[in-house]
């Protein structure tokens, strides 16, 4: 990858990608602006995580690439995720019973369909209907 940088200090770069790095076929160009964490292949601002175009323009400017890693993929936070107990799940023969007996499912009259011979009121009526 060739890189320019546009822009020190708001960190704006143009980053030349070659399949053939000897015989120097490009095979796309990306900007990529560091400062708000942009690239234009879109997976820098998508997954929060440095792209290799991202790198390449670090490596430009010597800058940590990992500094650029959201703090979603750091250690610290999966760790604060984790960190709480859980209390365990008792015995099942420990749970207290619950009666099904208020409940009652009764059906909804609205969603009901029209009796035969009255005239459908939402939709074209067709020979169908009769």
């Amino acid at each position: 990858m060739y890189t320019v940088c546009h822009d020190r200090d708001n960190l704006w770069f143009r980053v030349t990608e070659y399949d053939i790095p000897n015989q120097g076929i490009a095979s796309g160009q990306y900007r990529v602006h560091l400062q708000n964490r942009i690239c234009d292949r879109e997976r820098f601002d998508a997954l929060c995580y440095p792209c290799a175009h991202v790198i390449a323009a670090c490596q430009n400017l010597h800058l940590d690439p990992m500094s650029y890693v959201d703090d979603l993929y750091k250690i610290e936070y999966m760790y604060n995720v984790w960190r709480h107990i859980f209390p365990p799940v008792p015995d099942e023969r420990k749970w207290t019973s619950v009666s099904l007996a208020p409940f009652k499912l009764l059906p909804d009259r609205e969603l009901r369909r029209k009796p035969k011979g009255q005239p459908c009121s939402s939709r074209i009526c067709n020979n169908m209907d009769i």
